[in-house]
């Protein structure tokens, strides 16, 4: 300050006025919230050098002056804020440490386009589990293969989840009796299960390459992931439809995995999974069709003669749960006995339920009655 003046501030910037003649001896503009004297008038050289000094300070070191006033906002944003500072200046090559420290991200992972190759040639893995509720036999975890190419999904059902590797050696054995061919890449996360000695021997003696997810990244497992979460979509809406009781959760994975291979892919091009694996094995017998019914409506299954006497029921009321792989037949639960029915000669009333609504279903809610 000058001696013997005053500094007049406003809202545009500053005047300098002498106290004993009043008259204006300076003035300064308020310029990115620095106040720069303006030429024409004198000052003292200390009051020059200051503002000189104010004037040569290097945008980037104003840059991150106004960062750290403003809370380290991004720099993209303060380039709208500034866009002056940011002339010929990339905001991309500016760094704060504090910034990756508090606001640090992981890194972005897109969907990966889907490759046509051949079948079995890459299998997608996941564990589901453990469910709070047991099925009607004791299972608690799922596993699930899906072939990169064609996208037909085989799903087997765990008392344990140290059970999955006889599973996997049991489905490679299966591959290579009933198709030919071998699996050459087999991917899963980073599970504990598929890395035990034994399945890391059995993956090297049969010459797979076992690719895995980092710690937990399950977005690198994307396939098989993203195939949890659209049958665990499809199961919910199967038992809430119908008020199936939350032990039969396993059946309903079954029937969900059997629907979905018949429903058209938009990745396949809005073919089937199933009719795309027949392109390549036509002569497969392994997979049947029977004529789709409502999961949880009430069925009617007979009885035969040498189960009855002249005056029992001829048919069991039981609950619709699904088709199974190895039968030809319709799958029908018993709550009374406990026991399931396989048969052709089942008789349905699909707008009727089974079971009444008298709790809502999910895996949380009161047990069942």
């Amino acid at each position: 300050m000058i001696k013997g003046a005053k500094a007049n501030f406003s809202s545009s910037g500053c005047q300098f006025q002498d106290l004993i003649t009043g008259k204006t001896i300076g003035n300064a503009k308020q310029v990115e919230g620095l106040y720069l004297l303006e030429d024409g008038y004198n000052s003292n050289r200390q009051s020059q050098r200051t503002c000189l000094n104010s004037i040569s300070i290097p945008n980037e070191n104003k840059i991150m002056l106004w960062h750290f006033r403003l809370g380290h906002p991004s720099f993209y944003y303060l380039r709208h804020l500034f866009p002056k500072l940011f002339l010929n200046k990339n905001p991309a090559s500016f760094q704060c440490e504090i910034c990756e420290l508090a606001k640090h991200r992981r890194t972005y992972f897109p969907a990966q386009p889907y490759k046509p190759t051949k079948p079995f040639s890459v299998i997608h893995s996941d564990v589901w589990g453990p469910s709070r509720i047991k099925t009607i036999t004791g299972k608690r975890w799922f596993i699930t293969f899906i072939d990169d190419h064609t996208r037909i999904t085989w799903v087997f059902l765990l008392h344990e989840k140290s059970k999955a590797e006889n599973v996997f050696k049991t489905f490679y054995k299966m591959i290579q009796t009933q198709f030919q061919t071998h699996i050459q890449v087999f991917r899963s996360d980073n599970s504990k299960e598929y890395f035990n000695e034994i399945l890391g021997n059995f993956f090297e003696q049969n010459g797979i390459v076992h690719q895995s997810s980092c710690n937990n990244t399950p977005q690198q497992n994307g396939v098989a992931e993203r195939k949890n979460k659209h049958l665990l979509e499809v199961t919910r809406s199967l038992t809430l439809s119908n008020n199936v009781p939350k032990y039969l959760w396993g059946e309903a994975v079954l029937t969900s995995t059997y629907l979905i291979n018949r429903m058209p892919s938009k990745i396949l091009k809005f073919q089937t999974p199933l009719n795309c694996f027949k392109e390549h094995f036509p002569s497969s017998r392994l997979s049947h069709d029977l004529p789709l019914k409502v999961f949880g409506c009430t069925a009617f299954v007979h009885v035969h003669d040498i189960n009855r006497g002249k005056l029992d029921p001829r048919a069991r009321k039981c609950v619709f749960v699904g088709y199974p792989s190895t039968q030809k037949g319709y799958k029908c639960f018993d709550p009374i006995s406990k026991f399931f029915f396989i048969s052709m000669d089942v008789t349905f009333f699909e707008d009727k339920p089974f079971f009444c609504k008298t709790h809502l279903q999910g895996e949380t809610s009161s047990k069942d009655s």
